[in-house]
């Protein structure tokens, strides 16, 4: 399964590289992409601010539903897996 690491980016530059990631696989006939958002501990109280900025960009280019938390062994999600079916229209 590819995988992208968006740690240490800014949101808007980490969303660039999810749908050129989306677009990749799509073109391959589709797939699942694993999308590492970390888990937010350098973060500001904690949050993940890339985690909810993806499944956000995710829900408004039509892949609501096609994406899971990934949880690790300490209960936390640091990354998404997506399914992308077919052809991705993107923006």
């Amino acid at each position: 399964m590819p995988e992208i690491d968006l740690h240490g980016l800014k949101v808007p530059l980490a969303l660039e590289k999810v749908e050129e990631a989306i677009r990749e696989v799509s073109s391959k006939g589709g797939g699942d992409i694993r999308i590492i958002c970390g888990k937010g501990k350098g973060s500001r109280g904690g949050m993940g601010v890339l985690r909810e900025a993806v499944a956000g960009w995710l829900d408004a280019h039509g892949l609501e539903g096609k994406y899971r938390r990934d949880l690790e062994s300490d209960g936390l999600d640091g990354a998404i897996i997506l399914t992308v079916e077919g052809h991705f229209e993107g923006r």
